[in-house]
Order: structure tokens, then C-alpha cells, then sequence
């Protein structure tokens, strides 16, 4: 049986994003296959129960105190431009706490893993100076390539400066990463390419988004004539551009063809920019948070994921299509997804094209039918979550059976680049 050290930002419960959702999925059954012992930063003011969880799902959580500053807070806005002066990323800078660092030091020392599995490029930095190997870096995004597409749409002058900064710090962090890291693990076929070819990554493998497929069916539950949703969690930018883009550019347009049209916005924390464009049409319902995105999925007619920024692959996609809806998307929300336009979904990025994708399926429900069942039909078939952490299991007991026989990159490799970090 595998022994795993596994380090992951925060505790995976509440499932709150699609990261989260994704991981939660996968661990909680690597958990039954594997001896998995956790570490994660924690607030335990607000984290009490997903600790607690935690500690029930693995053979031994550790959880390290961390407090982090409320998003777009005077403290959060005072790091961000204080940290415009370190060589790291703000989102990786703010999780390099010596603390973390320490508690991973100190587990990898006891050499009874067989290796180090780090979530998210935020738990592989401040790994980069261990001396463990082998290590496996789970990467849910290409995350200098999110983050360079931030600065391309953003246009507030100060954001763009900050974004351009950011994109550049986090691809050369990455680099190092992939580069010293003995196995990426990979969203799409997509992402796995720019890991090889921008990052300088050796060895990267591809595992698929999958979907439960028993949770999300089908409800009998009426749909609201003309209704449209969204889902995703507000705080995040990607989300927030893209529905602010939706309801100045494309909405409209869907209320001159379909005059009885809404939209609903299922996610936790609008910012206030949502809440002023959502405040200036008719029809439009911010929820924020909800227990169960399933009845509010369950009401509309078109599910929309109007993306203009973002990496990685969209779990709300396949989670829609399991349910039986109708999807459009833009190129960059539907990206790594083996999907076919106009077979399980639309894509359209224009807003005229957009708007046209979803009126010809809010008033045509023979067309939109057809969508739906291939839909559920194909993410049934090829995006069961047992096969996913199949992939998962095997990979790395790959990578472990790499170590034993001595066929790893030379440590001097491994070396430079955490000294170069």
C-alpha cells in the first residue's frame, strides 16, 4: 500500500470551488486505496469542521494556523502592493509561511512516505528546498498562463500593473517547479503540452475531470421558462469577468430575442462590480452561497459559462451535463474538455454569437433536448470518478517504483532548481 504525505492549501471541506470539488473527490477515495497523511493550512476559527473532516478522511491531518486576510479587505489590498516587492507571486508568497514550511520538513523527515503529493502549485513552493523525493505536484491550472490571461483583459491601470507582475513571477516559480518536481499531473491533454513545452517539465501525465455521476441527475424539478444560470464561486476573478462581461454584453441581446429570459448567478460572494452590473438589468438573481447548487441547476433551461479568462478544465461543465443541461460556453471556459461543439455543447465567444447560441436554445427545446442527452450520456460514460483516481493510483505508484529502481531525473538536477528558487 502506497504511504503518501499529501499537502493541500486548505481543508477540502466545505467543496466550495471547483479545485476543492476536484480534490475532495479524488482524495477521499485515494484515502481507501492508500495510507494518506494530510497537511494543509487551517484557520481554526473558520475551518472547525473541514478539520475536523479531515482527520476523519485520512490516516493523519495536520493542520497549520493561518489566517488569511478577507479578499479585497484594506489588509488584503495593503499584502497585495506590499508584495509587488518579492520575487514570488502573492498567491504562492502568502502560503510560504515558515510555519508550513516547517511542519513539511519536519513529516518528510520521519522517511516513512513514499512520497510527497502537493495540491495546487501554492503547497510545491514551499516544498521546493526539501530534500524528499520522489514529489508529485498536482497542478489544477497552468497557473502563469491564468494569470498572464488576467493581464491581457484586464484594463484598470493599476490591476494590469499588478496582473503583469504577477504572470511574469509566477511563470518563472513554475518553471522551477516543474522543472524540479519529479511527476506533473495534469487537467487536460492541453495543459500537459504547455508543461512540456514552456515549463521544461520531464515527466507530465493527464487525468481526466470527472463527475458523480449518482449525485448529479436529473431532479424533478420544473424549469423556469427562459431561465439561465451560472455557477461558480464569485470571489474568484476568471468568474467575476466573465459574468460582468455576460450581463453588459450578451444578456441583453438574449432579452430582445427571448423577452421573459433571467439569469441566476449561484455562487458565493459576489464583489461589488457584480452586484452594480447585476443591479442594472431586469431579471438577474445574485445567490451567493448555497448547500446544494443542485435545485438552482435543476430550474434553468441553458446553464452559461461565459469565461474569458481562466486554465485548466471547468468541473461546472461536466457537473451541468450530468444533470441533463444544456451548455454554452466560451472556447477558454469549455478549454481541455473533450466535448463537441454542437453535439453536448455550444461554444461561442462573440456576444452576438453568444446570444444567438442561447436563444436558439431557449426557444427551440427539440434542439436543446438533443444536447442534453448526449450531454449526459457521454459524461456518464467517460467521466466516472473511480476511473479517474484510478489514473491517480497508478501514476503514482509509477513514480515510486521509479524511486526504488533508481530511473529518477539525477538529483543534481532536482538540486539546481530549488537552489536557483
Amino acid at each position: 500500500m502506497l504511504k503518501i504525505l499529501l499537502a493541500f492549501p486548505r481543508p477540502l471541506v466545505p467543496a466550495d470551488t471547483g479545485g476543492k470539488i476536484r480534490s475532495l473527490q479524488i482524495f477521499s477515495r485515494l484515502a481507501k486505496r492508500a495510507e494518506v497523511h494530510a497537511i494543509s493550512l487551517a484557520n481554526p476559527d473558520t475551518d472547525a469542521a473541514g478539520m475536523a473532516e479531515m482527520h476523519r478522511m485520512f490516516a493523519s491531518y495536520t493542520p497549520v494556523t493561518w489566517k488569511e486576510s478577507v479578499k479585497y479587505s484594506g489588509q488584503f489590498y495593503r499584502e497585495l502592493l506590499a508584495n509587488q516587492f518579492s520575487p514570488l507571486p502573492y498567491f504562492i508568497a502568502k502560503c510560504c509561511m515558515p510555519e508550513f514550511i516547517g511542519a513539511l520538513k519536519s513529516q518528510t523527515e520521519t522517511g516513512k512516505f513514499d512520497l510527497l503529493f502537493c495540491d495546487f502549485l501554492q503547497t510545491a513552493a514551499p516544498a521546493l528546498n526539501l530534500p524528499m523525493r520522489p514529489r508529485v505536484v498536482f497542478e489544477h491550472n497552468v497557473e502563469y498562463l491564468l494569470r498572464k490571461r488576467q493581464w491581457q483583459t484586464e484594463t484598470a491601470p493599476l490591476k494590469k500593473m499588478i496582473f503583469s507582475s504577477e504572470w511574469k513571477k509566477t511563470l518563472k516559480i513554475e518553471t522551477r517547479i516543474c522543472q524540479s518536481f519529479d511527476h506533473v499531473i495534469a487537467v487536460s491533454d492541453e495543459d500537459r503540452r504547455m508543461f512540456e513545452k514552456d515549463l521544461g517539465a520531464k515527466e507530465v501525465s493527464t487525468i481526466p475531470t470527472g463527475v458523480d455521476g449518482e449525485y448529479f441527475q436529473p431532479l424533478p424539478v420544473p424549469q423556469v421558462a427562459g431561465r439561465l444560470a451560472f455557477v461558480g464561486s464569485m470571489d474568484w476573478y476568471p468568474n467575476e469577468d466573465g459574468v460582468i462581461w455576460f450581463i453588459r454584453e450578451v444578456y441583453p441581446r438574449i432579452r430582445a430575442a427571448v423577452p421573459g429570459a433571467s439569469f441566476e448567478v449561484i455562487g458565493r460572494n459576489p464583489p461589488a462590480p457584480v452586484k452594480a452590473a447585476a443591479a442594472a438589468e431586469q431579471g438577474i438573481t445574485l445567490t451567493g452561497r448555497v448547500d446544494d447548487v443542485r435545485p438552482h441547476l435543476a430550474e434553468a433551461e441553458v446553464v452559461v459559462v461565459p469565461l474569458r479568462v481562466g486554465g485548466g478544465t471547468r468541473i461546472k461543465i461536466p457537473e451541468a451535463m450530468a444533470m441533463a443541461k444544456a451548455v454554452i460556453s466560451t472556447t477558454i471556459g469549455a478549454e481541455g474538455l473533450p466535448f463537441r461543439d454542437a453535439h453536448e455543447l455550444r461554444l461561442a465567444d462573440e456576444p452576438e454569437a453568444f446570444a444567438r447560441a442561447v436563444s436558439e436554445l431557449l426557444l427551440d427545446s427539440g434542439r436543446r433536448n438533443a444536447i442534453e442527452t448526449a450531454a449526459r450520456e457521454r459524461v456518464l460514460r467517460d467521466h466516472d470518478w473511480q476511473s479517474v483516481v484510478d489514473k491517480v493510483e497508478a501514476t503514482l505508484a509509477a513514480v515510486k517504483e521509479k524511486a526504488a529502481t533508481g530511473t529518477l531525473a539525477p538529483a543534481s538536477d532536482y538540486a539546481t532548481a530549488a537552489r536557483e528558487s
